[in-house]
């Protein structure tokens, strides 16, 4: 720790004058506090006795801490005067017992506060660690008791507090203390070096200063990422060259020595990939993160860096190849998981609705939407716009269209936040936390997706294969690129809505809208499609028939089947044969000639009630003008599309959802 005399004096003494009043008294009583408690008054104790720390410095240590977090309601009531009482209790015990004269609680080196620590707690049968089952999938875990979980929290605090260096300096940065933009979405707040080791360490603080906080073309999060590839490899050059202090005599042989250490390294238990793929996917990622680090270092010629030129250090075969994204990679929200959804929405924390509804509607990706301001709504003379920065690709202001019910949503939520969150929402978010560690700042994107997945175990929320369907928040953007893109969507019209820097991503979706016409095509020809047989007669298709009758295999119609779409129908006609009825064109020859290769399914419908419409009034011109040929020659014709439309409507051919299951929640929609 560098901290100074003067500095730590200063300190001290800023502390204890702003301990005045009651956060000043040894003892605080719940009802006095000035920060006043709106629920009913159920703790575990109604007095938080300070004085049983009979170190005076720490005393004052832990009030401050406390009267910060409670000032800035960055902690609840219930975390001092119930959550964490006990804990406050067991400290307070140990520190008079076994550092009753320390001048800080940062002067007490940490390793050893911990290990004595949690030998008293034993002894005292209090838990060191907390046993669990998590709500989503029930699965077991670990964590710090509330015990040590308090000590690190003041320890962090103060060492924080006590610091006199630059944020730089240090070896874990805030990224609240630094200038750069960050996705405040997300939990995650430090970035530690400490896993570096020395003397590598201030050439990966280096650099990542230059790229993250000088250049600013690294992300925290991308920053943070890159931490394990770089603290591995510094470690394995260390245990390869304990003399080394820097990477001029860095070899090819070192790079090679390497990617076999990287085999050795344990992988991740809850992976689904093969350990094969992950060990591949591990090489791929740490490579290419060394092969940045030593390219930026040779550009800037830096001391530290290798003598030899990069591309003589790592190949472009080094690295394994990496599949290409399929639509089958991509996991969204599929409609049967979606109607579940909407089923059980009252099931759902009334604070998550609103965000959840707007996610699905507008394809933003999580972090944008949880990012909206308050004034996200424009209305034009086409309806309602939503509006909001896509932080990813550096887009500000992206508009894209909502519905009118969307836009009711947005508007309660307004309504909501300046009832609510007037005092603590100085940023103007859509979604912010009104209280807690995270108060004023945007919703946790975490916190959001633990809440629905914990609703699809308690709901049994399943998948067609009846699997619980675990939910990941970008699920949401890619079911709004798909069903775009199902709903006819141009593919650059597309690009462009959802904010897309390249093609390629969507691109991916035109191969689910391929899919679909598929499952619809399968779908057609169970329910709902019809053909003609020999004598003329209207019966069920069988595609699979059609196409081995013709001589044409399956996955060649459905892979053909826009080029042998016409007005009327499909015709399933080997490309190596010509039409018999080609030349014929005053009637559909497909239907007059009985074509065995022709086929129609529910698509279709609207097109025949059409034909069947115009035909009806033709026969009434016809009738008033007396043309009886004319009528006698047209009627085969109506007769002939009736059936065909009469065969296609008595198929299942209509999606969607019923006006109840629209519009009322789960229990409303049993009484009704």
């Amino acid at each position: 720790m560098h901290i100074d005399t003067f500095r730590l004096a200063k300190q001290v003494s800023y502390m204890i004058e702003n301990l005045t009043g009651y956060w000043a008294e040894d003892v605080w009583n719940i009802e006095q506090c000035p920060i006043k408690y709106s629920g009913q008054m159920k703790f575990k104790a109604r007095n938080m006795n300070f004085a049983k720390i009979s170190n005076p410095n720490i005393r004052n240590e832990v009030k401050f801490y406390f009267s910060v977090r409670l000032q800035n309601k960055t902690y609840r009531h219930t975390s001092l005067w119930d959550g964490y009482y006990p804990a406050v209790k067991a400290l307070a015990k140990f520190i008079s017992l076994k550092y009753p004269n320390s001048i800080s609680i940062i002067d007490i080196n940490k390793d050893k506060f911990l290990l004595e620590y949690r030998t008293f707690l034993a002894s005292r049968n209090l838990p060191i660690v907390t046993h669990g089952k998590n709500a989503i999938g029930n699965k077991e875990y670990i964590k710090a008791s509330i015990y040590i979980n308090l000590y690190n929290q003041i320890y962090e605090f103060f060492s924080d507090y006590y610091d006199n260096r630059t944020e730089i300096e240090k070896d874990r940065w805030d990224v609240r203390k630094l200038p750069i933009d960050f996705n405040q979405t997300r939990g995650e707040y430090t970035i530690s070096f400490e896993t570096v080791v020395t003397p590598f360490r201030k050439w990966v603080k280096k650099y990542l200063e230059q790229r993250m906080v000088i250049q600013q073309n690294l992300s925290f999060a991308r920053s943070r990422s890159i931490l394990p590839p770089l603290s591995a490899f510094f470690k394995f050059i260390a245990v390869r060259y304990p003399e080394w202090d820097d990477l001029s005599l860095l070899s090819r042989n070192d790079i090679l020595s390497f990617m076999g250490h990287l085999r050795t390294l344990p992988l991740k238990g809850n992976s689904k990939n093969t350990i094969e793929e992950q060990m591949k996917n591990r090489i791929r990622v740490y490579l290419y993160e060394v092969q940045a680090y030593v390219s930026y270092i040779q550009r800037l010629e830096w001391d530290f860096a290798p003598k030899k030129p990069i591309n003589h250090l790592i190949f472009p075969e080094d690295f394994p190849k990496k599949e290409r994204l399929k639509a089958e990679d991509i996991k969204y929200i599929p409609d049967d998981v979606w109607e579940q959804i909407l089923e059980n929405l009252s099931e759902l924390n009334a604070h998550y609705v609103p965000i959840l509804l707007v996610l699905e509607a507008s394809g933003f990706r999580i972090s944008d939407t949880l990012l909206l301001k308050k004034d996200c709504l424009e209305k034009k003379s086409d309806g309602w716009w939503l509006v909001g920065d896509q932080r990813k690709v550096n887009y500000t202001n992206h508009k894209i269209p909502i519905t009118d019910d969307i836009a009711d949503v947005i508007h309660a939520q307004v309504k909501l936040m300046d009832t609510e969150s007037s005092d603590s929402n100085q940023r103007d978010l859509l979604f912010p936390n009104i209280d807690g560690r995270r108060k004023s700042l945007p919703i946790s994107a975490k916190v959001f997706n633990d809440n629905l997945n914990k609703l699809t175990h308690r709901c049994q929320i399943r998948d067609s294969s009846g699997e619980i369907f675990h939910i990941k928040n970008h699920a949401f953007r890619h079911r709004y690129g798909v069903n775009m893109i199902n709903n006819g969507m141009n593919i650059l019209h597309l690009q462009k809505l959802m904010a897309h820097a390249s093609p390629e991503m969507t691109l991916i979706y035109a191969q689910f809208h391929d899919n679909t016409l598929r499952d619809e095509w399968e779908k057609a020809r169970s329910k709902g499609a019809v053909m003609l047989s020999p004598n003329g007669n209207i019966i069920e298709a069988d595609l699979e028939g059609q196409a081995k009758e013709n001589g044409l295999e399956l996955e060649w119609i459905r892979h053909n089947m826009d080029s042998i779409r016409l007005d009327h129908g499909f015709c399933i006609k080997s490309p190596k044969l010509t039409c018999d009825f080609l030349e014929q064109t005053l009637e559909p020859p497909c239907i007059k000639n009985n074509c065995r290769s022709f086929h129609a399914d529910h698509t279709f419908l609207s097109y025949y009630k059409e034909q069947i419409s115009k035909i009806e009034s033709d026969i009434e011109l016809y009738q008033k003008s007396n043309r009886l040929r004319s009528i006698e020659l047209i009627q085969p014709k109506l007769k002939r599309y009736k059936e065909i439309a009469s065969s296609l409507e008595a198929g299942d051919g209509i999606y969607g959802l019923s006006k109840d299951r629209r519009e009322y929640m789960k229990k409303e929609r049993n009484e009704v």
